[in-house]
């Protein structure tokens, strides 16, 4: 009787199998990172329940809490790959926040099909289209390009020049919605009234850098 060879298949790869990092980036992924800052806790949580092995206390009593250690050392890990752009800030919880990277939304998406991305669909809220459409539409980019200053651009935003944080982040988040969009009139307004004025560079070091 011949004898059957059993073919042997690798077992299905799972989010849990990934590396720290690559889980802390997926959580953040699945919980909206890509449009908006996520918690730290919030990233921390979601990564402790999809890998309690990983990611929780070494004793059997204590296996069903996150243990910090391990978490926080895979987000910081992952902002070190260019994964995850944020801090972690224990003391102020208006500081605390993680977004996705053009290059962390690059590898998510390549890994999307591990988890169940609901949360993380290429679509955008109300009010964002809506900051989308205004800055599109705002008759200050009608201006000349040699005549527009980095006033007229915080006057885009409503958002004082002396707040260069706030001008930073606001510019990056418009700039991922685009893209998320694939609004091109908007894209093109940020690379040609901004990314290429020279003398904007010194204060929108991020933009310069992130973008």
């Amino acid at each position: 009787m011949k004898q059957r060879t059993l073919k042997l298949t690798k077992p299905r790869e799972t989010i849990a199998h990934k590396q720290r990092h690559i889980i802390l980036l997926m959580a953040c992924y699945a919980l909206g990172g890509s449009k908006n800052s996520i918690h730290t806790e919030d990233i921390m949580n979601q990564a402790f329940l999809w890998n309690r092995d990983k990611f929780g206390w070494r004793k059997q009593k204590y296996k069903n809490y996150p243990n910090t250690l391990p978490l926080s050392q895979g987000l910081f890990r992952a902002r070190t790959y260019g994964f995850l752009k944020g801090t972690y800030d224990q003391q102020y919880l208006s500081k605390d926040g993680w977004t996705l990277t053009d290059k962390g939304l690059e590898k998510a998406e390549s890994l999307s099909s591990l988890i169940n991305v609901k949360t993380s669909k290429k679509t955008l809220s109300q009010f964002q289209r809506k900051v989308l459409s205004e800055f599109r539409k705002h008759e200050n980019f009608e201006l000349d390009d040699k005549e527009f200053t980095i006033y007229h651009l915080a006057d885009v935003l409503n958002i004082s020049v002396n707040n260069l944080p706030l001008l930073n982040s606001t510019i990056i988040k418009i700039f991922r919605w685009a893209k998320i969009s694939d609004d091109k009139e908007v894209l093109n307004l940020i690379s040609k009234k901004i990314k290429k004025q020279k003398g904007f560079k010194k204060y929108l070091k991020e933009v310069f850098t992130e973008i």
